[in-house]
């Protein structure tokens, strides 16, 4: 079922205008606070009317300005599972599932209620209220509440970050088993990294109220079109440079600390000598040129030495800052824990080091 969004709004001295376009799948709306992620999801519920605009579910118009549609929340069967829960705080375990298919008749409700308990892991808990369960328990139950209506689409406004790392990475496991089982139109917004990363198949950056790349996860994460959406999505080394040679296929350029580095020519992009851009490399795409083993073909290009400034530990893997150049044009690099010991690596120590050319991305 494709679902489809025009939306325009403004608020005091911030506007939102954003086009989207969903298959079934998950998307993940990601870009920092205060970017407008939260409003469009109001939008989209129907909690806030658009200035102008339209939301389409399959064939269905639930607002369209243009022919004064406006249908209400409670008929637009979509879910909007908030950051605080929501739960009813006088209702069991049972009865907040229950509370949207009350209509429906008893023995219905007893099988869609025991089918989503044990689905959320939520057996033997049917009869406890919101305050007897944790952080983890109530946003299972919450989600479940959520799906017993059968929405059309379903909204996930921060689900995760109230709770601590170890319960965040079981619920990120439950909702893509989840969204397997019910393969329900998804938007999930979030301004945590790796969750973007790990549950968005298709990634929408949203920056300043305007959608700034959307796309398959991996055209995003290593392909950036901007220098800022190449910034969010973590790519630390964001360079500046000139093109002093291009030929269609390759493009060399030539940054004053760095040097010259080589990489493939962005397509559809034609870049002429002189031509200011920038380029990147996410941190973990940088390669470590061990110097007791012959050059690797896969390394013989944009080979840059520097010196370690600084290493600190970021659970099973490190990151490195590399000073290059002449200048201080620092350099990031993140590596597991056992590279970081097998090759003795430690502040102050000179290495070399490969960009990749086809892990190298031009801006321009």
């Amino acid at each position: 079922m494709n679902f489809d969004l025009s939306l325009k709004k403004s608020f005091d001295g911030f506007h939102i205008d954003v086009n989207l376009s969903i298959n079934e799948g998950l998307l993940v709306l990601f870009g920092p606070s205060g970017a407008g992620k939260t409003q469009i999801l109001r939008m989209i519920s129907g909690i806030t009317r658009p200035d102008e605009g339209f939301v389409e579910i399959g064939n269905e118009k639930v607002f369209d300005s243009a022919n004064n549609i406006n249908i209400p929340v409670r008929d637009r069967r979509i879910g909007y599972l908030f950051q605080d829960y929501a739960l009813f705080p006088h209702m069991t375990v049972y009865q907040n599932i229950a509370y949207g298919i009350n209509h429906l008749e008893r023995p219905l409700v007893q099988i869609k209620v025991d089918e989503l308990i044990e689905v959320m892991r939520l057996s033997g808990l049917e009869k406890r209220y919101p305050h007897e369960l944790s952080g983890g328990q109530k946003q299972r139950c919450a989600l479940a509440r959520t799906l017993a209506i059968e929405p059309r689409v379903l909204l996930l406004d921060e689900p995760f970050s109230a709770l601590d790392f170890q319960v965040r990475e079981k619920l990120r496991a439950d909702l893509l088993r989840i969204h397997t089982l019910y393969p329900i139109t998804t938007i999930l917004v979030t301004h945590d990294l790796e969750e973007a990363f790990m549950l968005g198949k298709e990634i929408a950056v949203i920056n300043n109220g305007h959608i700034e790349q959307a796309g398959p996860r991996e055209e995003v994460f290593y392909r950036p079109k901007t220098r800022s959406v190449a910034k969010f999505i973590g790519t630390r080394n964001i360079f500046d440079g000139t093109v002093v040679d291009s030929d269609g296929s390759h493009v060399t350029i030539l940054n004053q600390d760095i040097g010259k580095v080589k990489t493939f020519a962005t397509e559809g992009t034609k870049l002429e000598k002189g031509q200011k851009v920038s380029f990147c490399i996410r941190p973990e795409e940088v390669l470590i040129i061990r110097p007791d083993r012959p050059l690797d073909h896969r390394v013989q290009y944009n080979i840059i030495e520097g010196e370690i400034v600084s290493i600190t530990g970021k659970g099973s893997t490190q990151i490195m800052f590399l000073k290059t150049g002449s200048g201080d044009t620092l350099l990031k690099i993140e590596l597991p824990n056992f590279v970081i010991r097998k090759l003795s690596l430690d502040k102050g120590r000179r290495i070399r080091v490969s960009l990749k050319k086809e892990s190298l991305w031009v801006i321009p």
